[in-house]
């Protein structure tokens, strides 16, 4: 499994994690394409990026995009969820090697980490008249760089 992938999962068990005394909030490894439920929080890998690092050298900077988006039944509901995932990710997200299995089966090793470089949180509107559920929406987007410790 690419490192790429293992940063992409650990991210999704790091949400879960946070949610785990929350069982009634929905934790999806993509954006949901389907039918959900409500409330649900969604996390995407949007982009990966390599810069140079150090001057005639190969080493690069890895920095990861992501985006989290907040689907809830009340507009307090999606702020609680936001801001606590959003004061969260001032913590590193470890990343695991899941090519030794998956939690709460397996407790893989840990491989690298993600720091929180820039983060911002914003709400979307969402017109009634053109749902049939009114809902509310944030979305957080993130930064990270790699970090092999």
């Amino acid at each position: 499994m690419f490192i790429e992938r293992k940063e992409d999962l650990s991210l999704y068990y790091f949400l879960k994690e946070l949610f785990n005394d929350k069982p009634f909030i929905t934790v999806l490894d993509a954006f949901p394409d389907s039918e959900f439920t409500f409330p649900s929080v969604s996390v995407e890998a949007v982009k990966a990026t390599a810069v140079n690092f150090e001057l005639g050298s190969k080493v690069k900077q890895h920095y990861r995009t992501y985006q989290i988006d907040i689907f809830a039944l009340t507009k307090t509901q999606r702020d609680e969820i936001g801001y606590l995932i959003y004061n969260a990710l001032d913590n590193i997200i470890p990343v695991y090697n899941y090519d030794e299995g998956f939690p709460p089966s397996v407790t893989p090793t840990l491989v690298s980490a993600l720091d929180v470089t820039d983060k911002e949180l914003g709400n979307i509107r969402i017109n009634p008249e053109l749902t049939e559920q009114m809902y509310y929406r944030a979305v957080i987007s993130i930064i990270a760089t790699r970090n092999t410790r």
